[in-house]
């Protein structure tokens, strides 16, 4: 009996496809902690974290349901609960149905903007993205969209809102993350995604020059968003300095790709974009700035742990530990931070000044 029960819950495993959702549950946990500090607590936490979690159960099982004779066709997929026979088309659809229906209603315990948003990306993932994989390429564009949902679904739970610099500019790094991340996999997997009937671009492109040229574009895209986060005054400059480093990195092994379109590097870039997100989204949260209304009593421990994880930080830093020796020269030393912090006052203060520049020939600039 507990051998059956166990081979059940494998079964379900690999329709929810485990270490997928896990990914989307870390997304909308970042987007949740990307709110002003102050209003975060660990009830709508945990809530948005198994709502999302049960929700992308439900789409991941309804993808299977739809995609059964692809999958079937595919090596990679050939041995899933569906094609296998593992599990019947009516059971699988009732373990998808009932996941969504429970998902929703966890997500609706934080707010209805939040539910709206998990049962939208249930239905836009299983009705739009699923049948678009064997019609238009646009697919990709489709499932980027809703894998930049979840985060928005996290800050949805803490805030109630979504309207916010902070909730676009986790949104975008998850929407662009995903074409450097799966164009490269897609390219190394092209001939099976073409035996599946699958229309994606590594399948129509037998030079990969059009998916090389999507993953570093879409790479440079990326680099933007830490300055962007900086500059709005929704991170520390110092996430700017980091994400910098990330991101030229990824652009790095992209020009590769597109120099010598192989499968080795196309790994090169998929084996990064699998730590990119996780580093990125995690210097994020780590340097986002508080506002002055974040000092509810419940945070304290919340905001002391980073404050504590800040000064480790610091007295890791080689430049603090060179200035704090007893050369003299040391103290003449420039600091990163206070560098990017001075040229991103100076970037905002030319900004304001061309505005106010503007302003001043009568323009109104809104």
């Amino acid at each position: 009996m507990a051998t059956r029960f166990q081979d059940q819950m494998k079964i379900y495993g690999e329709l929810s496809k485990v270490r997928l959702s896990a990914l989307v549950v870390m997304t909308s946990s970042a987007g949740y902690l990307m709110a002003d500090w102050g209003a975060v607590t660990m009830g709508p936490l945990v809530a948005v974290s198994a709502g999302t979690a049960l929700a992308a159960c439900s789409a991941n099982t309804f993808n299977q349901v739809w995609e059964v004779s692809h999958d079937a066709l595919m090596k990679r997929t050939a041995q899933r609960p569906l094609p296998s026979g593992r599990i019947s088309k009516p059971h699988a659809l009732a373990f998808g149905v009932g996941a969504g229906a429970a998902g929703t209603a966890v997500l609706a315990t934080c707010n209805p903007l939040t539910a709206a948003l998990g049962a939208a990306n249930i239905g836009l993932y299983a009705l739009v993205y699923t049948p678009m994989k064997q019609r238009s390429e646009w697919n990709t564009w489709a499932g980027a969209l809703v894998g930049a949902i979840p985060p928005l679904m996290g800050y949805a739970a803490a805030t109630g809102t979504i309207a916010t610099p902070a909730a676009a500019l986790v949104a975008s790094t998850l929407f662009l993350w995903q074409f450097p991340h799966f164009f490269a996999l897609a390219w190394r997997l092209r001939h099976d995604y073409a035996r599946g009937g699958f229309a994606m671009v590594p399948v129509n492109d037998p030079t990969g020059a059009r998916t090389a040229d999507l993953v570093y574009k879409y790479s440079l895209y990326l680099a933007p968003l830490p300055v962007m986060a900086a500059a709005a005054d929704v991170t520390s400059w110092m996430f700017a300095v980091e994400g910098m480093a990330i991101n030229g990195y990824l652009i790095h092994l992209a020009r590769g790709f597109v120099a010598d379109r192989t499968t080795a590097n196309s790994k090169k870039v998929f084996m990064c974009s699998l730590w990119y997100l996780p580093a990125l989204l995690s210097l994020m949260v780590f340097h986002k700035k508080p506002t002055t209304d974040s000092n509810l009593e419940e945070n304290e421990g919340l905001n002391a742990a980073a404050e504590a994880l800040r000064g480790v930080g610091a007295k890791a830093c080689i430049h603090e530990a060179l200035v704090s020796s007893d050369a003299p020269e040391a103290s003449m030393l420039p600091c990163p931070v206070v560098i990017a912090d001075e040229a991103g006052e100076k970037v905002v203060g030319g900004v304001q000044t061309a505005v106010a520049a503007v302003e001043d020939l009568g323009v109104s600039v809104q």
